[in-house]
């Protein structure tokens, strides 16, 4: 091997065996070395989740999922990203709960609070906007008898129209194996618009509703 090359190897093997001790000091000293890609790492302690809601920074995202908890503040009719621990130019976040697992999801209205299980959450917005404006989630339904139920539940718990889902379920059943794409409509008894958007299809095991959370449209 030349001569000119083994100063330099041996310079790098130097500063290898540096960052080692190095990050072994700092973690016997109580910091946390984080890797410098992939996804964020956190301790035990930092995902401990006390807050009244969450934020939806990596920190608030990873504490929602490990506690299988989501419980935002809709009273204002939008969530201020800065709120959240988020900057104004951030484009909105996916929460998604590990596989096998659901978030209970609470959203608070001036009037009363959004409660679901669900295994994701959506958040609308544009990089120019320092809010939030819409929440959707998701929730399933294997029989159409438990589909049903989801609805009737969001008539009492909401304010959607009882007429129109009544209809929807009547019709479904005289059809159970087709399909129906439907907005059932709006109920509004929280504080805030939270819409039913149906996606139906018999011919499938497990049956998707698209909520929508967002400002009072009246």
């Amino acid at each position: 091997m030349p001569g000119s090359f083994a100063p330099l190897i041996r310079r790098r093997a130097v500063l290898a065996s540096a960052a080692v001790v190095l990050g072994a000091a700092l973690g016997g000293c109580g910091f946390t070395v984080r890797r410098t890609s992939g996804p964020p790492t956190f301790t035990p302690e930092e995902l401990v989740d006390i807050g009244e809601f969450s934020t939806l920074d990596e920190l608030g995202i990873a504490r929602a999922k490990e506690s299988q908890s989501l419980r935002l503040d809709f009273r204002a009719g939008t969530i201020a990203k800065a709120d959240v621990g988020l900057p104004d130019s951030s484009h909105g976040p996916d929460v998604v709960a590990n596989k096998g697992e659901k978030l209970q999801l609470t959203i608070r209205g001036t009037t009363g609070t959004l409660e679901a299980d669900t295994d994701h959450v959506r958040f609308f917005t544009t990089d120019t906007s320092p809010e939030l404006s819409v929440v959707t989630y998701f929730l399933t339904a294997e029989t159409l008898d438990e589909y049903g139920q989801l609805l009737r539940d969001a008539v009492s718990d909401y304010g959607l129209d009882s007429e129109a889902v009544e209809r929807w379920i009547e019709g479904t059943r005289d059809d159970p194996g087709g399909k129906s794409s439907y907005a059932v409509g709006v109920g509004d008894s929280l504080g805030f618009d939270v819409g039913y958007d149906l996606r139906y299809d018999g011919g499938k095991e497990i049956q998707v509703i698209i909520v929508s959370v967002s400002k009072l449209s009246q």
